[in-house]
């Protein structure tokens, strides 16, 4: 993420509002001074068929544009991309993925004063994506 120049200016450590688990959120800020959000939330349901519902309401719910199937990533996978203007170019990508009975969710978001790229923040998204899910013993 060291591209993207963002730097921490704050994290919490959270519980899921939708199901047991555990979610950290990083306040970030880039070089310009723009706010930008990093949230890794995982949910741990207490079979692979509720990971399924949840993973399925999840994606019905979310009101980001879908960016289609990511392959390689557990069992299911999908990218979800936004942009939009609150006075200031604001970017979104979020990776929601089920794998077993986890139900995973990485959303980046970069503010600016240009759209961050689609591609560079599902980049970003994919490998933390990945990486905790490398993590987790199957």
């Amino acid at each position: 993420m060291a591209d993207l120049s963002l730097r921490v200016e704050k994290k919490n450590a959270q519980a899921p509002r939708s199901a047991p688990g555990s979610a950290c959120q990083f306040n970030l800020r880039t070089r310009s001074g723009h706010e930008a959000t990093l949230l890794v939330e995982a949910s741990t349901l207490t079979s692979a068929e509720e990971a399924g519902r949840l993973y399925k309401a999840t994606r019905d719910v979310t009101a980001m544009r879908p960016d289609g199937a990511v392959g390689g990533i557990g069992d299911e996978a999908e990218g979800f991309s936004e942009e939009s203007d609150p006075g200031f170019k604001y970017s979104e990508y979020m990776i929601h993925a089920r794998s077993g009975n986890l139900v995973l969710k990485v959303w980046l978001a970069v503010g600016g004063t240009a759209f961050t790229p689609k591609d560079v923040l599902a980049e970003k998204t994919t490998a933390i994506t990945g990486a905790t899910l490398a993590q987790v013993p199957r």
